[in-house]
């Protein structure tokens, strides 16, 4: 009589234990890390306090161009920005929002799951399916409002692919619903997001039809989102004929945007 050995039971990991041992020798502020048991997490450490002049500056810039829900949302660092993103990864986890999973906490730093290899942006500009994937960003962003909830910086950068092609989100530093209304922090997701996509978009001659799409998708939308949105476009709608180089990046990133909601018009 041959007797099959016992099952073993897999260890359970001790992710506090494994946050503290990690946190001392993590020499940047976000770093990817491989576990004993073969698990890929983040971990995020404390880092330097912002100054809140900073951001007082910007917010005067913001509202004397009438920017709206373009204006920059605070983001005090230090322990400040770890408790905010882990109470963002909590209350997205509690709407079923894919984002990555709180493992560990502590006043110096975070432990979360990793939740795929490549960014919304690096589909964008590489793939040649790269419109089928912008809208699919599109289709995500709605799913999060539609329970309730927002993002924090909804840039293409921000969102990520998963093997199995779900879209998730990560770096949640800032909380926006701290400083406005649940449909401007909304607004602003969809702002983020065009932003991010948009001069890529026109690289590849895509922008008429991205026009087209989001002529359609907008449609969709309560006027509450929508009107914070063109709101937020008005100011920079004459950028849209910045074609040359030395404008620099960010310029030109804005005439694209500029040049998107013209077009969707």
């Amino acid at each position: 009589l041959h007797l099959l050995p016992p099952q073993r039971r897999p260890l359970m990991t001790d992710y506090s234990a494994e946050l503290a041992r990690i946190l001392p020798g993590q020499t940047h502020t976000i770093a990817r890390h491989n576990l004993p048991n073969g698990q890929i997490v983040w971990v995020r450490q404390t880092g330097k306090t912002i100054p809140q002049w900073r951001y007082s500056l910007l917010g005067f810039v913001a509202r004397h161009l009438r920017l709206g829900a373009l204006q920059p949302v605070p983001n005090a660092g230090g322990s400040e920005a770890i408790a905010t993103e882990a109470a963002r990864l909590r209350a997205l986890a509690a709407h079923d929002i894919r984002a990555p999973r709180l493992l560990a906490e502590s006043a110096g730093g975070l432990m979360f799951t990793h939740i795929g290899e490549h960014t919304l942006l690096h589909h964008i500009e590489n793939s040649p399916e790269r419109l089928d994937y912008w809208q699919q960003g599109l289709a995500a962003i709605a799913l999060v409002h539609r329970s309730g909830q927002y993002l924090s910086q909804a840039f293409a950068r921000n969102i990520i692919v998963s093997d199995d092609g779900q879209i998730g989100f990560i770096d949640f530093e800032d909380d926006p619903g701290h400083y406005m209304p649940l449909e401007r922090c909304q607004s602003r997701d969809y702002l983020c997001y065009l932003q991010s996509t948009a001069v890529w978009l026109q690289k590849h001659g895509l922008l008429d039809q991205a026009a087209a799409i989001w002529r359609q998708h907008a449609a969709g939308l309560p006027a509450a989102l929508r009107t914070p949105i063109e709101s937020a476009i008005r100011p920079i709608g004459w950028m849209r004929h910045l074609q040359a180089g030395f404008w620099g990046n960010h310029t030109l990133t804005l005439a694209a945007l500029a040049a998107l909601f013209g077009q969707a018009k």
